[in-house]
C-alpha cells in the first residue's frame, strides 16, 4: 500500500443526506435513547427489590470470568450454535464500534476516519465481520426454524422480529456501502470486498443519479432501524448482550460451589426461603434479565430428560415474567409463579449451571422455594416428610434402620476417635455418613475402604455413635431449620475433638464438611477417598495384585464432579487396577446425574416419567462395560436400581461398584504399610 495515498483515504460522512433527514435521526436517536435508558429503568427498579449482595470481592477472578465470558468459552463449547453465537456477538460489537467511529469522526470533530485505519478497520475489518454477521443469523433462522430443536421450542415473534431488524440493519449497511462505491467511483473499493461486490450488483439495476438519489433514504433506513432495534432492547431477551457480561462477573467467582445461603433463626425478622422478590438478592434477580433463552440448561436436565415436569430454563423465564409484569407484588413464587412439582424434581446436580453461557444459578433459586414450601407453607411431598421426621428423631435419614452407627464396623479393627488420646496424631477422621451406617450395601464401601487404611498402614479413627448426619438431605430439600441443628451438632463435636482433618467416601458429606460448614465455623481439610487411595498409591503404600481384566466406564457423581471438580482421582486409580477403562459420552463436568440428589435418593416420584437411573444405567451398558464403576453410595444404590431395568437388547448384565471395592479385591496379600 502507497502510504501517501493510504494517508488520503476517507470518505465523506452524511453523503448526499438532507438536513431535514438529520434532523430526523437525531430526533430519532434521542427518542431511542430516552426509551432505552426508561427501559433500563424499569429493570433497575426491579433489580433493587431485592437484598444486598457482596459482588466487589476477589476482582481479579470475577474480572477472568467475565473476559472468558466475552471470549464465548463456555458457549463455543457446542459447536454449531456456540459458532453462531460467536459470530453474530463479536459482530455485533464490531459493527457497533464502526458506528462510534463515525460518531466520534463526524459529530465530535476528531478525525479519525482516515488513512490506514479507515482502510484496515472502517472498510476490510467492518466488511468482513458484517458478512460474519449474516453468517451467524442464517445459521440462527436454520436452527430456529428448519432444525427447530427441542429447547428452542419456545419460540417469541419477538424473536424473529428482532433477529429480522439485525439482519436489515447489515444489509442496509452493505447496501449504502455499495451504492456510494458505485455512485463515486471510490478508489478505495477494493479494501470493502462484500460493499465492492454489492456495487457491481447495483450498478447493473441502476445509473449513478439514481443510485445518489436513493442513498440518502437508505441512511435513513438503516439508521432509524438501529434506534428501533437499542430501543426494543430493554424489553426483549436480547437486552442479555449488556447484562450476561455483567452477571457473570457478580456471579459467585468460587472455589466453593452451590453453597446454600444459611438462614439466621437468630433474626427479628426470619427469611424463610423465596416466595417474593424480597426474600431474593439484587444479583438473583438481575440474573434473570441475563438469560438468553438458549436452552442449553433444559437439553441437560436429568429430570427434564426422564419426562419430570421441570425445565430449568422455563424457571428463569416464568420468574423473570412474573417479577417483571407484577414487581414487588409478585408471587407466591414457590408454588404459585413456579409449580411445586417442577420445584421438587430437581436433582440439584448443577448440569444446568455447568453449561449456563451466562452463569446464571439455577439450583440456589429453586432450593429457596423449596424453604419456602417446607419451613413456611409445610407443604412438601409425603416422603421428604417422612425423611425429616427421620432425621429429627434418629439423626438420619433412612426410613426402618435398625441397625446402629457402629454395626457396620463388626470384626474390623477400627479406633474409635474418642479411644485417641490426640487427634493430632491421627492421619484423618474417618466420616462414614449415614449411608454406609444404615444401607447394607453402602456398608461395603466403608468395610472396603477400611482394609485399604489397613493395608496401607494409615492411622485413622472414626466418629462412631458420636458422628450425625451432616444434614444435606434436609438442606437440599429447603429444611433448613433441621438442617442448621445437625450442623452445629456435627461442628461442635468435631471441634470439640480437635478434628482438623476428615476422610469421606460420600460426596454429599465432602461437600457439607469442605464447604458449607465454614458458615457455622467448622474449616477442615476435608478429602475424598478417591483422592486420598490416589495418593496412597502414588506414594507405593498400596500394593495390587496382577488380576483378570474388566471392562469399566465410570460415572462421576455430580457432587464430587461438579461440585468438587474431583474428576482424575478416581480414573488414576482404575487405570492402576486391572481394568479397561471407556468413557461415556456423558462425563466428567458434563456427567448425568443418577438421580439421587437434592433428596431423591430418599423419596420416589409420583409423577409419572422414566427413571433418572434407568437411563444412565443404558449409557453405561452402551459402553460395553460390564461394570459401572462410582465413587458415590447414593449414586451406587441409585445405578444398581437402574441396572435392574435393562432388558436383554440393552447390553449384558451390568453390576455398579465403588472403585474402592476393586482395589480392595486387588489387594496383594502380602501388604505394603506406611511409607
Amino acid at each position: 500500500m502507497n502510504d501517501v495515498l493510504a494517508a488520503e483515504a476517507t470518505r465523506e460522512v452524511q453523503w448526499e443526506v438532507t438536513t431535514a433527514m438529520v434532523v430526523v435521526m437525531y430526533a430519532s436517536m434521542g427518542i431511542a435513547l430516552l426509551v432505552f435508558g426508561y427501559g433500563i429503568w424499569r429493570l433497575f427498579r426491579v433489580w433493587r427489590l431485592g437484598r444486598r449482595a457482596a459482588v466487589w470481592n476477589r476482582l481479579g477472578a470475577r474480572l477472568r470470568r467475565m473476559l472468558a465470558a466475552i471470549a464465548q468459552a463456555t458457549v463455543l463449547r457446542r459447536r454449531l450454535p456456540g459458532f453462531m453465537h460467536a459470530l453474530i456477538f463479536y459482530g455485533w460489537w464490531v459493527l457497533l464500534g464502526a458506528t462510534c467511529v463515525v460518531f466520534i469522526d463526524h459529530d465530535l470533530g476528531l478525525r479519525i476516519m482516515q488513512g490506514a485505519f479507515y482502510l484496515v478497520f472502517q472498510s476490510l475489518i467492518v466488511d468482513l465481520f458484517g458478512a460474519l454477521v449474516l453468517l451467524g443469523l442464517g445459521i440462527a433462522f436454520y436452527r430456529r426454524y428448519v432444525m427447530r430443536p427441542q429447547q428452542l421450542e419456545h419460540r417469541e415473534p419477538a424473536d424473529a422480529l428482532l433477529l429480522g431488524s439485525i439482519l436489515l440493519i447489515v444489509l442496509t449497511g452493505f447496501a449504502l456501502e455499495g451504492i456510494r462505491i458505485a455512485a463515486t467511483d471510490d478508489p478505495w473499493a477494493n479494501w470493502s470486498p462484500i460493499g465492492a461486490v454489492t456495487s457491481l450488483s447495483l450498478g447493473r439495476l441502476a445509473n449513478d443519479a439514481a443510485l445518489t438519489r436513493a442513498y440518502p433514504w437508505f441512511w435513513l433506513t438503516h439508521l432509524l432501524l438501529w434506534h428501533v432495534l437499542l430501543a426494543a432492547l430493554p424489553f426483549t431477551k436480547f437486552v442479555h448482550v449488556f447484562t450476561s457480561p455483567l452477571n457473570v462477573f457478580f456471579s459467585d467467582p468460587g472455589p466453593a460451589k452451590g453453597v446454600v445461603e444459611p438462614t439466621d433463626f437468630t433474626a427479628e425478622a426470619v427469611r424463610l426461603g423465596i416466595n417474593a422478590p424480597a426474600d431474593m438478592t439484587w444479583r438473583q434477580l438481575f440474573s434473570l434479565d441475563a438469560c438468553t433463552e438458549c436452552g442449553r440448561c433444559e437439553a441437560v436436565c436429568p429430570a427434564h430428560a426422564a419426562g419430570k415436569p421441570l425445565s430449568p430454563k422455563r424457571v428463569i423465564l416464568d420468574l423473570r415474567d412474573g417479577i417483571r409484569a407484577a414487581g414487588a407484588n409478585a408471587g407466591p413464587l414457590a408454588g404459585g409463579v413456579i409449580a411445586p412439582e417442577a420445584l421438587w424434581a430437581c436433582t440439584t446436580c448443577r448440569a444446568c449451571e455447568e453449561v449456563c453461557p451466562v452463569a446464571i444459578e439455577h439450583v440456589p433459586l429453586i432450593v429457596g422455594m423449596r424453604q419456602n414450601l417446607a419451613m413456611e407453607q409445610a407443604a412438601v411431598p409425603t416422603r421428604v416428610g417422612e425423611m425429616v421426621a427421620n432425621l429429627e428423631a434418629r439423626e438420619h435419614p433412612f426410613r426402618g434402620a435398625s441397625s446402629g452407627r457402629t454395626d457396620w464396623m463388626e470384626g474390623l479393627p477400627v479406633q474409635e476417635l474418642d479411644s485417641i488420646e490426640e487427634a493430632g496424631d491421627l492421619d484423618v477422621v474417618y466420616w462414614i455418613g449415614c449411608a454406609a451406617a444404615f444401607d447394607e450395601r453402602a456398608q461395603q464401601i466403608a468395610r472396603a475402604l477400611v482394609s485399604v487404611l489397613l493395608h496401607a498402614g494409615v492411622r485413622f479413627a472414626v466418629l462412631a455413635s458420636k458422628e450425625r448426619c451432616t444434614g444435606d438431605p434436609a438442606r437440599r430439600t429447603g429444611n433448613e431449620y433441621h438442617y442448621d441443628l445437625l450442623a452445629r451438632s456435627n461442628v461442635e463435636t468435631l471441634e470439640g475433638a480437635g478434628v482438623t482433618r476428615i476422610l469421606t467416601h460420600c460426596p454429599h458429606c465432602l461437600q457439607q464438611l469442605r464447604h458449607e460448614y465454614r458458615a457455622f465455623g467448622g474449616r477442615y481439610e476435608v478429602v475424598h477417598h478417591s483422592e486420598f487411595v490416589s495418593s496412597l498409591i502414588e506414594q507405593g503404600r498400596v500394593r495390587l495384585a496382577p488380576g483378570a481384566r474388566e471392562r469399566v466406564t465410570f460415572h462421576d457423581p455430580c457432587y464430587l464432579g461438579r461440585y468438587n471438580d474431583v474428576f482424575e482421582a478416581p480414573r488414576r486409580i482404575l487405570d492402576v487396577l486391572p481394568t479397561e477403562r471407556v468413557e461415556m459420552p456423558r462425563s466428567r463436568s458434563e456427567s448425568f446425574c443418577c438421580g439421587a440428589g437434592g433428596g431423591h435418593a430418599f423419596y420416589e416420584d409420583d409423577d409419572g416419567g422414566e427413571k433418572i437411573s434407568g437411563i444412565r444405567a443404558r449409557e453405561a451398558a452402551a459402553t460395553g462395560a460390564t461394570t459401572v464403576v462410582t465413587g458415590c453410595p447414593f449414586c451406587l444404590t441409585m445405578l444398581e436400581s437402574g441396572a435392574r431395568t435393562l432388558t436383554a437388547e440393552q447390553g449384558p448384565p451390568l453390576r455398579a461398584r465403588d472403585f474402592v471395592e476393586l482395589v480392595a479385591d486387588a489387594l496383594d496379600s502380602k501388604g505394603s504399610g506406611p511409607a
